[in-house]
């Protein structure tokens, strides 16, 4: 059932994206300055307006574009398999070691034995 509500999910948010690309680009057809409110007000939500090297024109064209889609379709589909789900296999994540070196968790298990990962910090 878990797996499910998460592509459910996913499929909804994908949907949710598409018709706001949709709706801002006809929308900047029709009205400019209240699409740019819409978008000042997005960027507020995402803190992006505060970073003064931040100006509209730089990033607020780019929520009605063809490549905004394809990147965030990208990170939900690569983030369908980082999902755990309980009784079933851990996601195959990526992990750094002490050294520095980049490898994956699956790469640490030993034959059946279980993996336990212990998040904490020494400060």
């Amino acid at each position: 059932m878990g797996k499910l509500v998460v592509y459910f999910r996913s499929a909804c948010l994908l949907v949710m994206l598409f018709l706001q690309s949709l709706f801002l680009k006809m929308l900047s057809i029709v009205s400019p300055k209240l699409t740019k409110k819409i978008l000042l007000k997005i960027g507020e939500r995402a803190t992006m307006t505060q970073n003064p090297r931040f100006k509209y024109e730089d990033w607020a064209p780019s929520f009605c574009r063809l490549v905004f889609i394809k990147t965030v379709l990208g990170h939900i589909w690569k983030s369908l398999a980082e999902d755990a789900f309980v009784g079933e296999r851990a996601p195959d994540t990526a992990v750094i070691t002490l050294e520095g070196k980049r490898t994956n968790l699956h790469s640490f298990m030993k034959g059946d034995r279980a993996l336990v990962l212990s998040f904490g910090s020494c400060t």
